[in-house]
């Protein structure tokens, strides 16, 4: 088979050939025109996750429905051409409005505008017949006539769809069909860049006036990846209806399904195949894989890769990743799972704020999937590379200075002093002051300890509020090979010395454990915070066994 990687665009998919007259592989996902005509609802909305298939169903619908060309050979050999009523009185009988946004990314306010009266513009020179069209009074060709250029006042974003919508349906005398793809990666850029609150005025007016009682719409579809609060994008729009992966209805049109992955998978390569890319389920228990990650292993000769992750933008996800969340990031790598409320949407103001809201996002974003008993966890092993290599980056200050590794480096070497100081610069480089002056400062550093240890996995065993001697440590350290590896006992307190931290480790007897497990070296560490001030002491113990 042929594979074509990236390509969106349904009738190139379908049309473009090898010299040797050879097709591209398209999974056939053709049943989702079916069940957007049979859905009562006027405008649907779709959030699905990064490269798994929106816009190119989109463009299948785009293809279906156009009126304008005679696009009836494309679906010939699909499964919609089995039902012959619906390619009869639906197949090219609308006027189509196609609208993508994918692209629209902006360093701040003035540009986002600017790009938004491009994207705009674009759309409109698909219809140029409007300027000259019989059926369209001299008032109605003024309505649209700023829109062929992006040179229209700001004022005028609000009717810029409805307008089209309008003229279009006066020229064909047929409702029209609105597809809007990525709506939020607009939105998206503009959170992590700062103006989201500027950005999302005229996307609200606009999609507000062309989706709200519109009589010239036959169906809205709109995809994107996070469901945005109505009351923030979508307010006052009554008729709309969304499906997000927590629902049956559409759960097969995104992603592959098993028996789709039998279709182009050689059966000895499933179970590797599943556990790398699988393990995503959508609604109740569809099971899905991923079709970037699916296509580029099959297409590289069953080469293993995290692949999507590579290709994804994960700028939202790591401006909201907080150190408060890391201890959370820890027990997902360990293979736990998060029991956290599913919402009906995402508050964009509440990403940083709200570990639930942050969690939630990551699942509609695909990083997380949910298991039978609806808590979150991590799919697959592509995930889990994101999780312990990726994430870890962010928060160590990257490549260049990793800041995790020197503090690793100092603690596992019985250096106290540099603990404290590497300690200081994570948290004066790293962190805003915001971030360390919160209620629960402990809790707050247990976390960050917690998340700079992730990277110790395949050494250690971490093991944090268990119970040892006579009461509860906050974070040891058991190391794998007990030769070459030292033990570590870690205490923080927010009031106190680091003097009394250590005190507590050796009355307490904390370091139990680690001796009974056969520990030969014993790094004691007491850590006092007081919001950015950092204290440290160490005592080292060597037994013989």
């Amino acid at each position: 088979m042929r594979f074509s990687i990236g390509t969106d665009d349904f009738r190139k998919l379908r049309t473009i050939k090898s010299e040797t007259g050879q097709l591209c592989f398209y999974c056939d996902k053709s049943l989702l025109i079916k069940d957007i005509i049979d859905d009562g609802s006027e405008v649907i909305v779709l959030p699905r996750p990064r490269r798994f298939g929106k816009t190119l169903n989109l463009s299948m619908l785009k293809y279906f429905f156009d009126s304008t060309e005679d696009n009836t050979a494309l679906f010939s050999d699909l499964k919609i051409a089995e039902h012959k009523n619906i390619m009869e009185q639906w197949q090219g009988k609308y006027p189509v409005v196609f609208i993508s946004f994918k692209s629209l990314r902006s360093k701040n306010f003035e540009e986002f505008k600017k790009k938004l009266k491009v994207s705009i513009r674009d759309c409109y020179q698909n219809f140029e017949y409007l300027k000259t069209s019989p059926q369209l009074t001299e008032l109605g060709k003024n309505q649209i006539k700023p829109y062929f250029s992006s040179n229209f006042d700001d004022v005028q974003f609000d009717n810029a769809l409805k307008y089209l919508t309008e003229a279009l349906e006066k020229h064909h005398g047929q409702k029209t069909m609105i597809l809007i793809d990525e709506y939020d990666t607009p939105l998206q850029d503009a959170y992590v860049k700062g103006f989201f609150k500027d950005a999302i005025e005229p996307f609200r007016n606009m999609l507000g006036e062309v989706l709200k009682g519109n009589e010239s719409i036959y169906k809205g579809i709109i995809t994107g990846i996070t469901r945005i609060a109505k009351e923030s994008l979508f307010s006052g729009v009554n008729n709309l209806q969304v499906y997000d992966i927590t629902d049956n209805r559409y759960a097969e049109y995104f992603g592959f399904t098993e028996e789709d992955i039998k279709l182009v998978c050689e059966p000895a390569h499933l179970s590797d195949l599943r556990e790398w890319y699988n393990g995503y389920t959508f609604g109740d228990n569809l099971t899905i894989y991923n079709p970037w990650s699916v296509l580029n292993f099959l297409s590289k000769n069953y080469k293993f890769s995290p692949y999507w992750i590579n290709a994804s933008s994960n700028d939202i996800i790591k401006d909201s990743l907080t150190v408060d969340k890391l201890a959370d990031v820890k027990a997902l790598i360990d293979g736990q799972s998060l029991t956290v409320e599913i919402e009906p949407f995402t508050v964009m103001d509440n990403l940083r704020t709200n570990p639930n809201s942050f969690w939630n996002l990551c699942f509609m974003a695909g990083f997380l999937t949910w298991d039978k008993d609806k808590n979150l966890r991590i799919p697959n092993k592509e995930i889990q590379y994101f999780f312990e290599k990726i994430v870890l980056q962010w928060f160590g200050g990257g490549e260049e200075h990793d800041y995790f590794k020197e503090f690793l480096d100092a603690l596992l070497g019985g250096d106290g002093d540099g603990v404290q100081s590497i300690l200081s610069k994570i948290v004066d480089e790293a962190f805003s002051f915001m971030d360390v002056t919160k209620k629960k400062q402990e809790s707050f550093y247990h976390g960050l300890l917690l998340g700079i240890t992730l990277s110790l996995k395949k050494r250690y065993k971490v093991k944090s509020n268990r119970e040892s001697g006579y009461g509860l440590y906050d974070i040891a350290l058991f190391p794998k090979d007990l030769k070459k590896d030292p033990g570590v006992i870690i205490e923080i307190k927010i009031k106190g010395s680091a003097d009394d931290a250590v005190e507590q480790i050796q009355t307490q007897r904390y370091t139990t454990d680690l001796k009974e497990e056969g520990c030969q070296i014993i790094y004691s560490y007491g850590m006092v915070f007081d919001k950015k001030k950092i204290s440290t002491k160490m005592i080292v113990e060597r037994l013989s066994h």
